[in-house]
């Protein structure tokens, strides 16, 4: 039987998460809110009050723009493809027997690979002397990441890097449903789609939203693969809002590095809140 947390084990825990939580307040926190000074002037030389013309100029310049429309198409693609594509794999390797683990650590096998090593063997593949060019184009080779179809192969970068660990959330979801409400279904003489909608993707619904928030956090992340890969002014299909941001940060531009940061922050919270409002609407209809 579980016991309770008394006052002391309660405070045992909230000394051991204390360094954790000075270091996230230190440099996350703290930086964020000060960095907000940096958006109500026009530059750190003359450091003049211009209040919310950093905002209004960012929201007309080409290069912020081009990277948020970017961010938000590469994002409505690979968020559900990040999760449709791990729950197949995952409700074909729940039957998989003996060979379920096997298969499991393949796919999580590009989780451990360093992103220079994903990098290099990407471009390697696709690049202006990569693979495909000497298998197929020699004497014509294309960069095939700097073209239409970059958006297409940084896709699949994302997902080969990302799938294995949403297809284990979901091989847990599945594990945790018990097996008597399929008996139950099969005996009502309900077929493998009507167990599928009404068993399964009902109570696999909070690994779902789990699956959701990491697949949406990992777009975001995915700009360090976009950039070793192409560079820091790639293809404008992949041109995304880390992208304005860095190259903003290496101008010593922190106006507009600041105000980008501050919309995409507000972007976040607001996609999030939206995200958890759904969530516990659902979880009140199965009440």
């Amino acid at each position: 039987m579980i016991k309770s947390l008394n006052l002391k084990d309660e405070g045992i825990l909230l000394l051991l998460a204390l360094p954790g939580f000075m270091g996230l307040l230190v440099f996350y926190i703290m930086p964020f809110l000060l960095s907000f000074y940096y958006t109500l002037i026009d530059n750190n030389i003359t450091k003049n009050f211009v209040g919310l013309k950093n905002f209004v100029e960012l929201f007309t310049s080409g290069a912020f723009t081009l990277g948020l429309k970017n961010t938000g198409i590469f994002m409505a693609i690979c968020v559900p493809l990040n999760m449709i594509f791990p729950l197949i794999l995952a409700l074909l390797l729940h039957k998989a027997g003996k060979l379920k683990n096997l298969f499991g650590l393949i796919f999580l096998l590009p989780l451990v690979i360093p992103s220079g090593s994903v990098a290099h063997f990407w471009k390697s593949v696709f690049g202006i002397n990569g693979l495909i060019n000497g298998a197929f184009f020699a004497d014509s080779p294309v960069n095939w990441l700097d073209t239409d179809l970059s958006r297409t192969l940084i896709t699949l970068v994302f997902l080969w890097k990302n799938a294995g660990f949403n297809m284990i959330l979901f091989l847990a979801g599945l594990k945790a449903i018990p097996k008597e409400y399929y008996e139950c279904a099969e005996v009502e003489g309900a077929g493998a789609i009507s167990k599928f909608f009404r068993i399964t993707i009902v109570y696999i619904a909070p690994t779902a939203f789990l699956v959701f928030i990491m697949s949406i956090i990992n777009s975001f992340k995915s700009f360090k693969e976009i950039y070793l890969i192409c560079g820091a002014y790639p293809h404008q299909s992949i041109y995304m809002l880390q992208h304005y941001m860095n190259n903003q940060f290496s101008a010593i531009n922190y106006q507009k590095l600041s105000s980008a940061a501050y919309v995409l922050a507000v972007f976040i919270i607001i996609l999030v809140l939206l995200i958890y409002r759904l969530q516990n609407k659902h979880a009140e209809s199965l009440k």
